[in-house]
């Protein structure tokens, strides 16, 4: 089952546009993948506790159950509408789902280099199919279009489309369904990639080059940005600190001077769903005088307007799970810090700060902690497969296999990432990331055969 999600989600959306159903049918068969998820990690546990089998103590235990307790906590407090909230908080727990299905599984080092595969070879697809949009223009393009349709379910309408507000003149997404989806997925190819080199060679850097630079024809410029980080941190691991800043100095030396030729500071911003502009101007533009005035109506503004807002009015759970009462008590608020109305459109592109409004300090808390829990483990892992000596030290049992640690470095580098994209968007929610990130982060404790276990519960049936 697992090995059929990680090949089929990536292709989710053009595989239901040609099913000869009704729209209505389509937008419940998106559901399909998530109740596969639900499924199986009920049998995983009903056989669990029928044998009585423990399951594994992960970093992120604590974390996972602080956060939902605060979530409940903020609901009940706030009086949030149960469906809004669900709505709300259902993207991001069906992926703690299968991060808990991976990790109790027995997956053997194989099948974890299998799932690695897999993942390579639906990134190969994707970026052949990058290309043809590339080339094949506006024909090409509208052939690989999702569906247009629109679901409502408890008052809730969901519409599926690429893009709402229109798409990057150039830009290409695959099978994803959206251009920002499919640079942030083409990242996670990218680490997986990286992860498989020792040596940096002509071939392996002319990989990598090919990867990035269809992650900037998706003309997300966070995912460009991010690439550049992912590729930072995997140089980090693999060649210290001494050569890392070498590196990161000849980087900034030379986008100094692009930014300098392509884009000045003094030229006006131009946004490339309105008009063709290339790679290079689409990236260097947010340096621009008028992108800044701009971004502070949007993300920055986010920033500086959403966070005083709610640390000053409801700083311990927020304004609770629901989207739509949560905008609405920010928008209401007594002391407001906001520079412009909020509304639902875009709401959440600073997933830091949305966490914030929803479930306050208390909340972000423990939201932060899952990840900086999830990189110190990564990180303890890489440590231990490096120096086995160290480990045994430690009383741990040393690391001696290359796929673990790959799936560390893997989920080193994808933490980081992560993190930094969570100013720019919902990464953690949009299927083609959060699905394979968690099923990373799974296979990560998957492969790490020292865990400790809680006490065996046998249920008999």
């Amino acid at each position: 089952m697992i090995y059929f999600l990680t090949g089929y989600v990536a292709f989710e959306e053009f595989i239901l546009k040609f099913l000869p159903v009704s729209d209505a049918v389509y937008s419940y068969l998106r559901f399909f993948g998530e109740i596969l998820i639900y499924v199986a990690f009920g049998k995983l546990v009903v056989h669990k506790l029928h044998r009585g089998i423990p399951f594994v103590k992960t970093a992120i235990d604590l974390p996972v159950i602080g956060f939902y307790c605060v979530v409940l906590l903020s609901i009940v407090i706030n009086s949030s509408p149960l469906i809004g909230s669900f709505y709300n908080i259902r993207p991001f727990a069906r992926y703690i789902v299968l991060f808990y299905l991976i990790a109790n599984s027995a997956l053997s080092e194989r099948r974890i280099t299998t799932l690695l595969r897999i993942i390579l070879v639906v990134g190969g697809f994707q970026l052949v199919i990058g290309i043809i949009q590339w080339v094949g223009g506006s024909a090409a393009f509208d052939f690989f279009l999702p569906r247009e349709s629109t679901l409502t379910i408890g008052g809730f309408t969901k519409e599926y489309r690429l893009l709402e507000v229109g798409r990057e003149i150039g830009s290409v997404y695959g099978t994803l369904g959206d251009t920002v989806i499919y640079g942030v997925f083409m990242i996670l190819v990218l680490v997986v990639y990286l992860s498989r080199i020792r040596r940096l060679e002509y071939l392996n850097l002319l990989g990598a080059a090919i990867l990035f630079f269809f992650i900037a024809r998706s003309y997300s410029r966070a995912a460009t940005f991010s690439a550049l980080l992912a590729g930072g941190a995997w140089f980090f691991f693999h060649h210290g600190w001494k050569q890392t800043l070498r590196l990161a100095f000849a980087t900034v030396l030379i986008f100094g001077i692009l930014l300098a030729v392509v884009n000045p500071f003094n030229l006006e911003y131009i946004n490339p769903r309105k008009a063709r502009i290339g790679l290079v101007g689409n990236v260097t533009g947010v340096f621009s005088g008028s992108y800044v005035r701009i971004a502070q109506k949007q993300r920055l503004g986010a920033l500086i307007g959403n966070v005083p807002t709610v640390l000053v009015n409801k700083p311990i759970l927020g304004y609770g799970a629901d989207q739509n009462k949560a905008i609405d008590g920010l928008n209401m608020s007594k002391r407001s810090f906001l520079l412009k109305i909020l509304s639902k459109s875009g709401f959440k592109d600073v997933y830091w700060v949305a966490i914030l409004c929803f479930y306050g300090v208390l909340g972000l808390g423990f939201f932060a902690l899952i990840f900086y829990q999830l990189f110190r483990a990564a990180l303890r892992l890489y440590k231990r497969s490096m120096s086995p000596s160290s480990a045994v030290g430690a009383h741990l049992v040393p690391v001696h296999s290359s796929v673990t640690q790959r799936i560390a470095i893997i989920m080193l580098c994808l933490v980081a990432v992560t993190v930094f994209l969570l100013f720019f968007n919902r990464t953690v929610e949009f299927r083609g990331y959060g699905f394979y990130f968690w099923l990373c982060a799974g296979l990560m404790f998957a492969s790490d055969k020292s865990l400790p276990t809680y006490r065996p519960w046998r249920v008999t049936l």
